[in-house]
């Protein structure tokens, strides 16, 4: 699923870094900018919940920075990055896959949430297990 997966240190955290093709970055940059209107159109909201707004929509810029272009692009995430992409992806599977009629690049798009959601599971937990490697070697 993750093409030539490095797991690298930076700034004591690990890092994801890997090539991710066209349909992943859209899906996932998609669906994370759909959480976060969602999210902001919130009676109210908390300054923490704002920076972390702003901080989602970030990354949903860069994952979308290269959205009309082919081929694979360089994607870096650390587990907390990862885990707001489990979180918009399914929140939108969980809304948007629905019986009615979608079209088809809704459809599309839905079909690699899908196949995205358990493979970023996976690399949470190695992201996590790394952590921990790299907080246990700074001391």
């Amino acid at each position: 699923m993750f093409e030539d997966l490095h797991l690298v240190p930076e700034d004591g955290r690990a890092v994801a870094v890997f090539h991710a093709g066209p349909e992943w970055r859209a899906a996932l940059a998609d669906a994370l900018s759909w959480q976060v209107n969602r999210r902001f159109q919130a009676d109210s909201l908390e300054a923490e919940k704002v920076l972390e707004l702003r901080a989602a929509g970030a990354l949903a810029d860069r994952l979308d920075e290269h959205r009309d272009m082919e081929g694979k692009a360089l994607v870096r995430l650390n587990a907390d990055q990862v885990r707001v992409l489990i979180e918009a992806a399914s929140a939108y599977l969980m809304e948007r896959d629905t019986e009615s009629y979608q079209p088809p690049e809704e459809r599309a798009r839905i079909a690699e949430l899908a196949r995205l959601v358990d493979a970023l599971f996976d690399l949470v937990a190695q992201l996590d297990r790394a952590d921990e490697v790299f907080g246990a070697q700074s001391l």
